[in-house]
């Protein structure tokens, strides 16, 4: 017969063998879970809202995320979305003219179980000014030249005074602002076009109601030119006529496209002689008429203007 001790012994290790066995693994794995899920340290960056009074403008350029250290057990941070965190809210009052706000754990909401450690800066710089408005000059702005044949004759923008907001100090540095600038290389036409206003200061807004219209007159460049050696002849007569000179310079203005492809050659200075009864030897002085001159020039100088005109002697 068996000893007691040894059948307790027995019993203890093999009766009911597969729920121990199921016990078994239960208590390692609760083991390796607990051991494992020991606390945990892990950092990111979080939102920063900074709540500034009606009146009021920031001025400094404080950060819009800080970095945070959390702490808390591995199961929890796995959980943990930095992504989520809603942002640290400052609200600043009239008061905060210049000063460090400190950023402390309890301004960051986290869920049971995690902490804040650690958060970097600890505090930031904040400047408020009052805020101001100020009424100043709108100057157009454009880039380019157009076409060699064109000319701007005006640029205009309307309205041509808008209202600035912003910081006292900067707006009195502000005497007028710029539109954008409107590139016209090369046009050949007017341009019209509506326009935003730089400032110049990312903390200063222009209060506009209506919209800015930038028109930028274009019109054909007018130039002068001088014809030489235009010839001179008589007209209306059939006497025979010496002319001196017997040529002239002209000089004609108008679009330069014109003058450029203008033909010299079609120029023609007359002396109209239709007004000579007498047919005998005599010698006149006459201006002389250019035609053949496009109606869209006009005749600026001819010189010489006025010529001798000699009436041969006819023939017995």
């Amino acid at each position: 017969m068996k000893h007691p001790f040894l059948r307790f012994l027995r019993g203890l290790f093999v009766n009911n063998l597969y729920l121990k066995a199921i016990a078994a693994i239960l208590t390692v794995a609760l083991y390796i879970w607990v051991s494992e899920d020991r606390e945990t340290i892990v950092s990111d960056t979080a939102p920063v809202r900074i709540v500034v009074p009606d009146d009021m403008i920031l001025v400094s350029d404080p950060p819009d995320r800080v970095r945070i250290t959390i702490r808390g057990r591995w199961s929890d941070v796995q959980r943990f979305d930095f992504t989520q965190v809603e942002p640290i809210r400052i609200d600043l009052s009239r008061t905060d003219r210049d000063r460090m706000v400190n950023i402390t754990s309890d301004m960051v909401r986290v869920p049971p179980g995690i902490r804040v450690t650690n958060i970097d800066p600890p505090a930031i710089h904040v400047l408020l000014e009052p805020e101001a408005f100020k009424d100043v000059l709108v100057t157009p702005a454009v880039s380019g030249e157009p076409n060699p044949a064109y000319t701007v004759t005006d640029t205009t923008v309307t309205p041509n005074r808008i209202t600035l907001r912003g910081p006292e100090s900067r707006l009195e540095r502000i005497s007028s602002v710029s539109t954008e600038p409107v590139d016209i290389t090369g046009r050949t036409r007017p341009l019209r076009r509506n326009v935003r206003v730089e400032t110049g200061d990312a903390r200063v807004n222009a209060e506009i109601t209506e919209p800015l219209v930038l028109e930028v007159e274009i019109e054909t460049q007018e130039v002068s030119h001088t014809f030489s050696d235009i010839p001179v002849s008589a007209v209306n007569t059939g006497l025979r006529v010496d002319i001196e000179p017997p040529t002239t310079d002209v000089t004609l203005r108008g679009p330069k496209p014109l003058i450029d492809d203008l033909d010299a050659g079609m120029l023609r200075a007359e002396i109209d002689l239709g007004d000579l009864d007498d047919p005998s030897a005599a010698t006149y002085s006459r201006e002389a008429e250019i035609v053949n001159v496009p109606p869209e020039l006009d005749v600026a100088r001819v010189f010489p203007q006025r010529f001798r005109v000699t009436i041969a002697v006819p023939d017995p």
